[in-house]
């Protein structure tokens, strides 16, 4: 099945095709633990919140009409999840006042975490439509944090390669985020510092 647009992605993955299901994971997954670990201070859960709300979601594949509605659900089920991860923790005084004092209804709760979860989703799915070789390198320095030198020696390629690799990848997701309404300098900045530093 060929994936071309937001249609066919919501219709293969309520038919459960498998291309789908993982492109919207490479779509929310990193984005998603971002969120959680906002929440919950601990990557390890992040990430454990987040497998177990996409299998919630698979669960419920036939519910949604609409991509925005997958969207929704995810953010919203995790955050329910990492609400009942912290009341039953308890870990600190601090903690169990966040949770006394939030509610599900308060919209403006995680309003930064979830623009800059946004920018994250952004960022992976204009990843994922680079030619190989920007990819590879867009990852090893993002992902990965390698420096120029050893990206270079592993692929195989001058250091000045990699650069201009770099810059073409970093010019196709700034015009990504253009077109999204999203395109701020603090943002994309300390979302690569995010990607390069908090990876998991």
């Amino acid at each position: 099945m060929d994936i071309n647009n937001d249609f066919d992605l919501l219709e293969g993955f309520r038919n459960g095709n498998e291309i789908a299901i993982r492109k919207l994971h490479v779509l929310y997954y990193r984005p998603l633990c971002y969120f959680n670990q906002k929440l919950v201070h601990s990557s390890q859960e992040a990430e454990d919140i987040s497998t177990e709300t996409f299998l919630k979601l698979l669960q419920k594949k036939d519910d949604f009409d609409r991509l925005s509605d997958i969207k929704s659900f995810l953010f919203t089920a995790s955050k329910n999840a990492c609400y009942d991860f912290l009341r039953k923790e308890k870990r600190h005084h601090k903690s169990h006042q966040k949770i006394i004092a939030l509610s599900p209804l308060e919209e403006s709760f995680g309003e930064q975490e979830m623009i800059t979860a946004k920018v994250l989703q952004t960022i992976y799915a204009e990843m994922e439509n680079l030619p190989n070789q920007c990819q590879q390198v867009f990852k090893s320095i993002f992902i990965e944090g390698k420096s120029t030198a050893d990206i270079a020696a592993e692929m195989e390629i001058s250091p000045q390669t990699v650069l201009n690799q770099k810059s073409k990848a970093l010019q196709k997701i700034r015009l990504a985020l253009h077109h999204e309404n999203m395109l701020s300098t603090v943002l994309l900045l300390s979302t690569l510092s995010l990607m390069l530093h908090k990876q998991g």
